[in-house]
């Protein structure tokens, strides 16, 4: 067996080396109309149609990098009796006290399909035969967002504190991986064990490593102050070498599709992000932070004029890519919908984005990017050049109404250094 990979990521374009992906299983159609909504989406998904757009982006990122499978990774975590244990203890519900015992036996592989699947409701009385829901443990809808649940920061993993119930199961299972799988392994921030618990939300949408000293945090209905000050306050506990920069970005409430910083914004290359200009760049109804933390903790607050500016401020001289087309809001609104913000970079300047995007991909193309599709990367008739501008576009109807783009649908776990 290999040896275990331990997490280092201080960018968010270093070149790619190990990232956590989940491809959709039956879990996507265990929702109809009624339920959509509780699962996070607008929409019902065709699992075999998501699965054969997944197989190009898979495909893609296999070529420039280690993929690791959530399933596989809990499978392996699982064992370990404690592990199983601390799992169920989480995902059981009370109301069905032998539910614990019964799943306790199972042999890992199963349990892990199970746990991410969803786990039948009991039958066994006239009251649980008449309810409407159907699983004890709900399926994981929203899995293969793996960025969500978990974030790689510098050496340690930060746990999502997420907003919506329907996730929960998610971030007890990426939390098994990283304390009991062979294959990857990392200090955990578990805001779960704070006092303030209750009271913190976070998900790894909202959370961009910039620099090993600068941090991007959106702040809007899935990630607030709390949760910025959870994770501030433990990387000052585990100890700062120098001042870290936390930029944090006030997000609109609605639509739905700007429920996270990286649908609005994300780095492309040491000197070029994607952005979303009407919120970014255009409107002083959301604001943008400045925290400035010492390696002691003492904190010092003030308001920049946006994002951009502030990062070029900081010796991060990226200029912006409009999402959409330029003075054109129809088309920027058209295509932010659909994640037209919303990049993975798998090294400086080489990134992975939706094809349907036209226009965006038209404002890369005429940024220097050269332009790929996934289809023709994953099957090994293009090779991607290993160094140089380009995007790799990924086709597809069903993965965009899904509510995220590459970024959402990775969990980089190894990324290179960037030369600043």
């Amino acid at each position: 067996m290999s040896s275990k990979v331990k997490v280092c990521v201080q960018s968010e374009i270093g070149k790619l080396r190990g990232v956590i992906l989940h491809t959709p299983g039956v879990e996507v159609e265990r929702m109809n109309p009624t339920n959509a909504h509780r699962a996070l989406y607008s929409d019902i998904l065709s699992k075999e149609i998501v699965q054969q757009e997944y197989s190009y982006f898979k495909g893609t990122i296999e070529k420039v990098a280690r993929v690791y499978e959530v399933e596989q990774l809990l499978a392996e975590a699982l064992t370990k009796v404690e592990a199983r244990s601390a799992v169920l203890d989480a995902l059981c519900p009370a109301s069905y006290p032998g539910l614990h015992e019964e799943l306790l036996g199972e042999q890992p592989a199963r349990l892990a399909k199970l746990l991410i699947e969803g786990v039948p409701l009991p039958r066994a009385t006239l009251t649980d035969y008449l309810r409407e829901e159907r699983y004890a443990i709900p399926p994981l809808y929203n899995l293969f967002f793996t960025r969500d649940a978990s974030m790689s920061i510098f050496s340690h993993v930060l746990l999502g504190r997420m907003a919506s119930p329907v996730r929960f199961g998610e971030i007890a299972i990426m939390k098994a991986i990283f304390e009991y799988s062979d294959s990857v392994g990392a200090g955990v921030l578990d805001p779960g064990r704070s006092p303030m618990a209750g009271q913190i939300r976070i998900e790894g949408g909202d959370v961009h490593v910039v620099r090993d000293d600068v941090l991007m945090i959106g702040q809007g209905v899935r990630s607030n102050s709390r949760g910025v000050d959870f994770l501030i306050e433990e990387l000052v506990r585990l100890g700062l070498d120098k001042p870290l920069h936390v930029l944090v970005q006030e997000l609109p409430a609605e639509p739905e599709s700007f429920i996270h910083l990286d649908m609005v914004f994300t780095l492309l290359d040491k000197d070029a992000c994607m952005v979303y200009a009407p919120v970014i760049l255009e409107s002083p109804q959301y604001r943008t932070f400045h925290m400035e933390v010492q390696p002691g903790g003492a904190t010092r607050i003030w308001q920049e004029s946006d994002l951009v500016r502030a990062l070029n401020n900081l010796g991060v001289l990226v200029a912006p890519i409009i999402c959409g087309a330029k003075d054109d809001r129809w088309t920027q609104d058209r295509e932010q919908w659909h994640s037209g913000a919303n990049f993975v970079a798998f090294g400086p300047g080489q990134l992975i984005g939706y094809a349907r995007n036209e226009r965006t991909i038209e404002g890369l193309s005429k940024h220097g990017f050269s332009v790929f599709r996934a289809e023709d990367v994953s099957s090994g008739k293009v090779v991607v050049p290993s160094k140089g501008r380009c995007v790799v576009t990924l086709a597809g109807s069903e993965l965009p109404r899904g509510g995220g783009g590459g970024r959402c649908m990775t969990m980089p776990v190894l990324r290179d250094a960037v030369d600043w």
